[in-house]
């Protein structure tokens, strides 16, 4: 390989891992909390959640809304 192919694979490689962390780093900070207490849940993107009520969804904006128990 020469030094452009070296730098176009390196560059592709931290992209991809990148890319992986936006989406998935930050899932620890939004893992529900547990016990009875009320957490609240974004529609379109469940594993995003809150255990404040009137909080938004950190990828698409929407309001959270209340989880429903059981």
């Amino acid at each position: 390989m020469d030094t452009a192919e070296l730098i176009v694979t390196f560059g592709g490689i931290v992209l991809i891992v990148l890319t992986l962390w936006f989406f998935f780093g930050k899932r620890s900070a939004a893992v529900s909390p547990s016990g009875d207490a009320d957490s609240y849940v974004c529609p379109m993107h469940p594993w995003i959640t809150s255990a404040t009520a009137g909080a938004s969804c950190s990828l698409c904006g929407m309001a959270l809304v209340r989880r429903e128990k059981g």
